[in-house]
């Protein structure tokens, strides 16, 4: 049986917190760190859930993980949900410049996304000659 009286060891070592609390940038990167779901990540870029989900098939971002998320009550209403780097999300400027974000940002519910433009189009398959 555990002993549950006593003094609790501590968890951290003292000397590291301390360190880490002097650190500026430590808020920074406790939130570089943090994971968000699709709708969160949209709202940090301050475009639409439709947009969004563009750059995801555009394969400009990935998950990096996934949680279950619990719908109703039963087990049958349990649904895996894809979590993004908020580091990632918060690069994704950068790293397509290509895109006119203010004009993205400015795109009305009900409108077609401009990043449906950009998505590759897939090649009609041609059946092969007969031999």
């Amino acid at each position: 049986m555990p002993d549950l009286g006593g003094e609790a060891e501590p968890v951290a070592d003292p000397g590291a917190v301390e360190f880490g609390g002097r650190r500026e940038d430590l808020a920074d990167l406790v939130v570089a760190d943090t994971s968000l779901r699709p709708e969160q990540a949209a709202a940090r870029l301050l475009v639409r859930r439709a947009d969004f989900d563009w750059m995801v098939k555009l394969k400009w971002i990935r998950a990096t993980e996934w949680a279950e998320v619990q719908c109703g009550t039963s087990r049958a209403g349990v649904v895996e949900v894809p979590l993004y780097c908020t580091a990632d999300v918060d690069a994704l400027p950068g790293t397509h410049p290509e895109v006119g974000w203010e004009e993205l940002r400015r795109v009305e519910k009900g409108w077609r996304s401009p990043l449906a433009a950009l998505h590759p189009k897939t090649e009609a398959k041609v059946a092969p000659a007969p031999a």
